[in-house]
């Protein structure tokens, strides 16, 4: 019977040291997962890499390449960055939940889902944050809370087993073409209401979290409550109601 675990792939961006993919290729058999992606390694991929796999070879061997991240969405129903980053200032951007709230997540719901790990010197950039549908970060000493990539992924790859490894979903992810088409009239609309391209992309991406699974915070919900009000007007308008 195929597992919720099989449906779930690591992408490691851009990783600069073998030694990093191969621990990360251990966590994943660690935790049952066995598909990985390298998007556009900084380096080769070898004995080194190999050997601290330990008995997880079979995942680097199996292993995909990718040159950006945006190439690999489309073919996932939900995409999720990780960050160590969380300020107020990016919070459409970086908004996040916990590595327990994301595997409740995954495993309530069916679907392909990418898991992306970011490079070990800069993480993941804000655009590439922004396309991701959710973020999860690590609770962790605010005095120091960047964690090595492995060990993050070990985080967030047990809290994943221990949600999916015997789940049962009842119901399906959004489907990533519907969401993008929702996305795409949103934004849309937006502009024809008259807001910038600036603000309307903003909404989008805080819609693209919702969808998510990030809860909306009270800024959401006004900014949709506008959208939607302005569209009633200009059609009521237009009818004479």
């Amino acid at each position: 019977m195929r597992s919720r675990l099989d449906s779930v792939s690591v992408a490691f961006v851009e990783p600069l040291y073998e030694i990093n993919i191969g621990y990360v290729a251990r966590c994943m058999k660690n935790f049952g997962l066995s598909r990985l992606v390298l998007v556009k390694p900084r380096c080769g991929v070898g004995s080194e890499a190999y050997k601290f796999a330990a008995h997880a070879q079979d995942v680097l061997s199996k292993a995909r390449f990718a040159s950006s991240l945006s190439e690999l969405r489309s073919e996932y129903d939900l995409v999720v960055g990780t960050t160590g980053v969380t300020t107020k200032d990016l919070s459409h951007v970086r908004r996040w939940i916990t590595p327990e709230e994301l595997a409740q997540r995954i495993a309530q719901q069916d679907g392909e889902v990418l898991l992306v790990l970011g490079r070990e010197d800069i993480g993941l950039t804000n655009e590439e944050l922004a396309l991701c549908d959710i973020v999860v970060t690590i609770p962790a000493n605010p005095e120091y809370p960047i964690l090595n990539v492995s060990h993050a992924a070990a985080v967030i790859f047990y809290e994943v087993y221990k949600a999916c490894a015997h789940a049962k979903p009842p119901a399906r992810l959004p489907v990533r073409e519907e969401v993008e088409i929702l996305l795409k009239y949103l934004k849309s609309l937006m502009v024809l209401l008259g807001e910038s391209e600036e603000r309307a992309e903003r909404a989008c991406l805080m819609v693209r979290r919702v969808i998510g699974g990030s809860p909306p915070t009270d800024v959401d919900v006004r900014m949709l409550l506008g959208v939607i009000r302005q569209a009633y007007e200009r059609i009521a308008f237009a009818r004479g109601a």
